[in-house]
């Protein structure tokens, strides 16, 4: 089983950086007027990676993960380069982590990114007026999108998912192959 402590710096950086900079760039790929989808989709970036720690019990690789990208939080601001162009971050993640891991943890991995990028694209259209009632809220749409997503990454985008942000899915899902 490979360990967080196996990646060189770089590697680490790499691979831990990119939940956060993937459910960036969904984030960003639609700017609607006002703060308020901003702020939902950065709940849901933050949730869902936190959710994901909990999913992935059978993956422990990815719990460290996900629970290291949340322990960097403070770093957070400096990983947000390069977020419009997000195929080179998941390419150089995804080579970085076949150096170490084995395939079922680099298809974890790749499902990871593929479940937070998917949470943050629908969080501002499934939340509604309902922001209040968030707690749970994420556990709940994590479920769903981990189980309407195949053991080959793919999920068919729901109709709250914009052009732009399944436009940016769409660039996760082909880079993340190589």
């Amino acid at each position: 089983m490979t360990q967080i402590s196996d990646f060189s710096p770089e590697d680490y950086e790499a691979i831990i950086s990119l939940p956060y900079r993937a459910g960036l760039s969904i984030s960003y790929a639609e700017d609607e007027e006002g703060e308020r989808d901003d702020q939902l989709e950065m709940r849901a970036l933050e949730a869902s990676i936190r959710e994901t720690a909990k999913m992935h019990g059978h993956a422990p690789l990815i719990q460290d993960i996900a629970a290291e990208t949340l322990k960097q939080r403070e770093r957070w601001s400096s990983w947000e380069g390069g977020v419009f162009n997000i195929e080179p971050a998941c390419k150089s993640a995804v080579l970085a982590l076949e150096k170490y891991a084995n395939e079922d943890e680099v298809k974890a991995y790749r499902k990871m990114i593929i479940e937070i990028s998917t949470s943050v694209a629908q969080a501002y259209g499934e939340f509604g007026i309902e922001e209040e009632k968030s707690e749970g809220f994420f556990g709940n749409l994590m479920q769903k999108i981990a189980g309407s997503i195949s053991s080959g990454g793919e999920t068919n985008n729901p109709m709250n998912v914009s052009a732009a942000e399944d436009s940016t899915l769409e660039r996760i899902k082909t880079a993340l192959k190589g």
